[in-house]
């Protein structure tokens, strides 16, 4: 059964890891786990201007993303989307997303480690939006 707005909001908010699916520049699927943030109905990530992901999305801006639990009851968030890219000093996207998934005292660690890098914020909002939850199931 589908989740409503707000449930799907609720779900995205948590640390979950996503699936993010790209297309590749010879055609074929690229999908990787990656760390997000979702925020006023946008997906945002970072990645590397290095990064085979950083390739596939400039070759095509198109991005398939999956957040699902995996403990029943299951539940799952599809979005689709076109990408935006943009090079930046780190931003606080690192940070909050570190501290998410690492906690406070890890998750300043890690951001520590970026003191004079760039990164590549991806972001995007979905125009279609797929999820289940089957604890909705009968």
């Amino acid at each position: 059964m589908p989740m409503t707005k707000r449930e799907i909001a609720q779900l995205l908010a948590q640390p979950n890891i996503a699936v993010v699916a790209v297309t590749a520049p010879d055609g074929s699927p690229h999908a990787v786990p990656t760390w997000y943030e979702y925020r006023a109905g946008h997906v945002s990530f970072i990645t590397d201007a290095t990064a085979f992901k950083y390739r596939c999305l400039a070759h095509d801006p198109r991005v398939t993303f999956c957040v699902d639990v995996r403990k029943p009851p299951y539940k799952a968030v599809i979005l689709k989307g076109r990408a935006t890219m943009e090079e930046k000093a780190v931003p606080a996207l690192v940070e909050r997303m570190a501290i998410a998934y690492m906690g406070q005292k890890a998750g300043r660690a890690y951001v520590s480690g970026f003191k004079n890098d760039t990164v590549v914020v991806v972001r995007f909002k979905p125009d279609r939006v797929i999820s289940w939850d089957y604890s909705k199931d009968g």
